[in-house]
């Protein structure tokens, strides 16, 4: 393809997933793929993957980059590319082969250091990595800002929750195109301001919102009237409506706001309310509805699990669990619903044609007797309802399941829920033993 052929190219790819056709604009990609033969098709098609959540194919296309790169510039690129590539699809130990290359020909890239750092602690050698963190702060103190989101593991397995939660999110922040450009509102500093409105924007997925919209009963307490700003698609219309039967006032829209009053993001809430591990769990937030249309029948201890989350979700290679391995450790007598809006999960009994919303969602929950999830959604809704819940988490935990408790419980969640860590790359196997264990002691 010449350049005018990639730029037509890129336009459809784009204008396929602007119109929520993703399966057609990855059977585009995966045609030209078969196609290409020069350095940057390969890049085009690499980059493009990424935007749709392609992973599988923009690794193809990275190592196809590698092997056609003949400069030693252009070599030294695409090993950047492919450790990116490596590192999404939950292959660390190879990136950081290639990365120990990248330094050997450049010992001092910031960068590659930074990359260096966070593979190693992919690999389960958090101190380690964190040796690697301290010395580029003492080398490179401006730049600190960058390596904010890898000392948060540090700060909060401390007990230094605010601080934890705070490095987290800023290593993210950038600024608010409504609240900070548009409206050019002031973020809320955490300090009481009774009779003032705080818009709470909803940033991150849904599980985010679920895990944090508990705060704003507290902000309440403070005198102040939190509003969340959501997006009211297909992905969120009926979360919110969940929401709104809480008590929580949502606003799917910005031309109504108040540029008088304050915004901040919700995942900002506990670090900007200076909170503590105590300060989390309030008790149960979110109640079923127990609609008779979502009874259940048979007497069987009924486990509700899922295994993946949202699949375009750039972390979801690190968190999906095979359904035959995690079905291998629950007991053969009991029945194992699978709770989620997608079919095609062999050995369970599936609800996707009795899920219509997150109020059905739980009130399915609410009729397990536990439920076993990797890193979900599913598991914070569980938490919320205060149902027994065992979420296996993988080596590149999510901020909330790094705490300064020794034990399996968590400070997000009452004392039925537990944690189950990977400790091995990959390896599941460990997470779903113990989880087994703690079922028999249920049965």
């Amino acid at each position: 393809m010449n350049s005018l052929e990639l730029f037509g190219f890129r336009a459809v790819v784009k204008e396929l997933l602007k119109s929520n056709k993703r399966d057609k604009s990855w059977e585009l990609l995966e045609h030209f793929f078969s196609k290409a033969k020069t350095l940057e098709e390969f890049d085009v098609i690499g980059q493009l993957c990424l935007d749709t959540e392609h992973r599988e194919l923009h690794l193809q296309c990275a190592e196809r980059s590698y092997a056609v790169a003949y400069t030693s510039q252009q070599r030294y690129s695409a090993r950047t590319n492919l450790i990116k590539a490596y590192n999404t699809m939950n292959k660390p130990e190879k990136a950081l082969f290639l990365i120990d290359v990248q330094l050997q020909i450049n010992p001092d890239n910031y960068e590659m250091l930074c990359e260096k750092a966070g593979n190693i602690a992919l690999m389960g050698d958090k101190d380690a990595a964190e040796l690697i963190i301290n010395k580029l702060i003492e080398t490179n103190p401006d730049r600190i800002i960058t390596l904010q989101t890898m000392l948060s593991g540090k700060y909060l397995r401390e007990g230094q929750l605010a601080k934890g939660v705070r490095s987290f999110v800023e290593g993210y922040k950038e600024n608010n195109e409504v609240f900070d450009e548009q409206l050019k509102m002031k973020r809320w500093d955490g300090i009481p301001r009774p009779g003032k409105t705080l818009y709470v924007y909803g940033e991150g997925g849904i599980g985010d919102e679920i895990i944090n919209i508990r705060f704003f009963k507290q902000i309440e307490k403070l005198g102040m009237q939190p509003i969340l700003v959501t997006a009211e698609n297909e992905w969120h219309a009926d979360k919110n409506n969940l929401f709104r039967r809480h008590g929580i006032k949502i606003l799917c829209e910005t031309h109504s706001i108040d540029r008088n009053q304050y915004w901040i993001p919700i995942m900002s809430l506990p670090a900007d309310m200076n909170l503590n591990e105590e300060d989390l769990w309030k008790g149960t937030y979110l109640k079923p509805l127990h609609q008779e249309k979502n009874r259940l029948k048979g007497n069987k201890f009924k486990i509700g699990i899922k295994c993946s989350g949202n699949p375009f979700f750039a972390q979801d290679e690190y968190r999906k669990i095979p359904l035959e391995l995690m079905l291998s450790y629950l007991p053969k007598d009991a029945d194992i619903y699978y709770i989620d809006k997608t079919k095609g999960h062999p050995g369970t009994i599936e609800l996707a044609d009795r899920i219509e919303s997150w109020e059905d969602t739980l009130d399915f929950i609410d009729q397990m007797d536990c439920i076993v999830s990797s890193c979900t959604s599913l598991v914070h809704a569980a938490g919320a309802i205060g149902k027994t819940t065992f979420v296996a988490v993988p080596i590149a935990e999510y901020y909330i399941w790094i705490t300064s408790r020794k034990d399996t419980s968590s400070p997000w969640y009452g004392s039925n829920f537990q944690v189950m860590k990977q400790t091995k790359l990959r390896d599941w196997n460990e997470p779903l033993s113990h989880i087994s264990d703690e079922i028999k002691k249920l049965l």
